[in-house]
């Protein structure tokens, strides 16, 4: 894999993210908080097409730097941690992201039942920022590598 080929990867995978992200705003309403399950599950799976499509830029990133990504029950922890160390994200952007694992991880093992808009709020308050963040990080890491 180029450079070139990561780059263009990482582009089409942000593009997919935008899109979630998009699908997102049109359920969240500003003037009430009071969601239906089925909104609350559609808002969650949402949240985690975010999750996930970071995930699949730094898994590339890894497999472009040829590292290799055990699996292990942890892997998606040790995953970002590893990002961390590489310095595809910052201590700040960890701690952020560390919030969308965490909940990825309720989502995966829970019911949509069970799914709170109290939960949810700072996820979905959030998002557009750490899209943000995350994908300057990404590209300015691509950019240093050789």
């Amino acid at each position: 894999m180029t450079k070139q080929q990561l780059k263009n990867y990482c582009d089409a995978e942000f593009e997919n993210i935008e899109a979630v992200l998009t699908e997102l705003k049109k359920i969240l309403h500003t003037e009430t908080s009071n969601y239906s399950t089925a909104e609350l599950a559609a808002i969650a799976t949402f949240l985690h097409n975010f999750y996930n499509g970071i995930e699949n830029i730094i898994k590339r990133v890894f497999v472009f730097k040829k590292m290799d990504q055990k699996d292990t029950p942890t892997w998606h922890k040790d995953m970002l941690k590893k990002a961390l160390d590489i310095e595809i994200i910052s201590n700040d952007l960890y701690g952020i992201l560390s919030n969308y694992l965490s909940f990825r991880h309720f989502f995966v093992h829970s019911y949509s039942l069970s799914l709170r808009w109290e939960e949810l709020n700072p996820l979905t308050d959030n998002v557009e920022r750490t899209f943000d963040k995350i994908k300057a990080s990404v590209y300015e890491y691509i950019d240093q590598l050789n």
